[in-house]
């Protein structure tokens, strides 16, 4: 049976008139990258605050890294023997979701602390995630009700992880397992975060933590739009210049190829 060249050309068009159409009334959340940092550029300027407490507690940046190294003296205060970074305030309006992400390893855990915590800077409330090598490895999920912990191995090799915030909820991935889901509506109205990764130690054993590849990103849900004519009528007679998805775009150009399209097979 042969098929004429004709054919082959109205079913493109079909097509390509199905993928226009569902291309503008797609109604995914747009993503945005609010903060970033692979430690490549050779400073913190601009981007970090160092905070060292402690005799023997450095920072620097190595291959790509913020290295930590730890090292105290008993004290039993992480306020009095740590290194940290803290970041420049990180603001975020209108979020359906946010995403704080980055990989760690942490070499030689002895004693010491691994910390990755998010600050609400309104608030003074704080959400993370931290290893804890003593007496046992495992894993601590700090929210602002308090901390819950469970025996987890410590990453010696780098491993990817994230905190996904959301209005009511919040996430603990790591090497893309969700390994916690919590309920929490603390954040549900925050703005203003801070990042803060590092780690302190109380023994006088030498630490060493590593972050790499920070971000955060958030999602959010675009606002529908409606263009109205210029030129209205009371009640129901009222219209718009445009017709109006779910997702605030109008379908008019893939309407315009489905019409093209009739009227090639009526001229046939």
């Amino acid at each position: 049976m042969k098929v004429r060249k004709g054919s082959f050309l109205l079913l493109f068009l079909f097509l390509s008139g199905l993928l226009v159409f569902s291309g503008l009334t797609a109604g995914n959340p747009s993503e945005k990258m609010a903060f970033y940092d692979d430690f490549s550029s050779e400073g913190i300027e601009g981007k970090w605050t160092l905070d060292i407490a402690g005799n023997g507690n450095e920072f620097s940046e190595e291959d790509g890294a913020a290295v930590f190294e730890t090292y105290g003296l008993r004290l039993k205060d992480y306020h009095k023997e740590h290194a940290f970074l803290r970041s420049k305030v990180i603001t975020i309006e209108n979020w359906d979701s946010i995403t704080f992400s980055g990989k760690w390893k942490f070499t030689d855990p002895k004693t010491a602390e691994m910390w990755f915590r998010v600050y609400d800077l309104d608030s003074g409330k704080y959400l993370g995630m931290r290893y804890i090598s003593w007496p046992s490895d495992k894993i601590a999920y700090d929210l602002p009700g308090g901390a819950l912990s469970e025996a987890r191995k410590i990453p010696r090799e780098y491993k990817s992880f994230k905190i996904v915030l959301y209005r009511a909820h919040v996430e603990f991935w790591e090497s893309g397992e969700l390994i916690k889901n919590a309920s929490t509506k603390e954040f549900g109205d925050a703005t203003h975060f801070q990042l803060l990764i590092g780690g302190w130690d109380d023994s006088p054993l030498k630490s060493h933590m590593y972050f790499s590849q920070v971000g955060v990103s958030y999602e959010f849900t675009p606002t529908e739009t409606k263009t109205q004519s210029p030129i209205e009528t009371s009640g129901s007679e009222k219209t718009s210049s445009t017709t109006s998805t779910g997702s605030g775009k109008t379908c008019g150009p893939g309407i315009m190829v489905i019409l093209v399209i009739l009227a090639a097979i009526r001229r046939r």
